[in-house]
């Protein structure tokens, strides 16, 4: 519950549900934004196989604890400082150009830099604190967003798929999936006025099992991880 309390989940979930209500989806605005989907969504995955099992915690901060591991360079870091931001930029707009909406890509756009932006730069500014120097040279050589100048030379920190185990980048891919499977229906099913299973029956029944498997997949790893985490808070404690 406290991540729906996060302002960018408070700004992101009114923003998916206004996706249903807002323009008209056309195919080709569909496919259009799909691409631009599975882009950023390749880009965030990228960036968290990097960094999601390195990534500064905010708790050991307010303790004055030791903040971050090593500083991660290479991979998308080393064209831009922000890569994970810039993933969810790009399958922001991809959304946005399948509904079709100027007057909700406006919005969105503002409310993104407004977020975002303060995030960015609180992020750097601890990165700072616990680089110096060694930040500072980063920072000055790579761009926040927009990957305009070569690659950043002293790359360090290699891909891993525990980075994105530990950073739910899979829960992450799962709920865009579902969303654009819902858009598609919703243009199917709402806007051509079709039944589903009259033409293209065959497609439309294979997303629809891989819609419910998506779902209940992410439902099945969380029940078993709660019943873990209850199952060692049960535990005696030995002294």
């Amino acid at each position: 519950m406290m991540r729906l309390r996060k302002p960018r989940f408070l700004f992101v979930y009114p923003l998916a549900a206004l996706l249903f209500t807002v323009g008209r989806i056309t195919e080709r605005n569909l496919r259009l934004g799909i691409l631009l989907i599975a882009l950023g969504e390749a880009v965030r995955l990228w960036a968290n196989g990097y960094v999601g099992h390195v990534k500064v915690n905010w708790t050991e901060q307010s303790r004055g604890d030791a903040k971050i591991g090593r500083l991660i360079t290479g991979g998308p870091y080393a064209f831009v400082r922000h890569p994970l931001y810039l993933g969810t930029a790009v399958i922001g707009a991809g959304f946005c150009l399948i509904v079709g909406s100027v007057w909700l890509a406006l919005p969105a756009f503002a409310g993104f830099l407004l977020i975002y932006r303060v995030k960015m730069t609180e992020e750097e500014r601890t990165l700072l604190n616990e680089w110096d120097s060694t930040y500072q040279h980063y920072h000055n050589a790579v761009p926040r967003l927009m990957p305009w100048r070569p690659r950043y030379r002293d790359r360090h920190g290699r891909w891993s798929w525990k980075g994105v185990a530990a950073s739910k980048e899979w829960k992450t891919a799962i709920w865009v999936t579902v969303m654009v499977i819902l858009l598609y229906f919703w243009e199917e099913a709402v806007q051509q006025r079709e039944p589903l299973f009259e033409k293209r029956w065959v497609l439309h029944a294979c997303l629809l099992v891989v819609l419910v498997a998506l779902m209940a997949t992410d439902g099945l790893v969380e029940l078993i991880k709660r019943r873990g985490r209850a199952g060692r808070s049960a535990q005696p404690v030995h002294k």
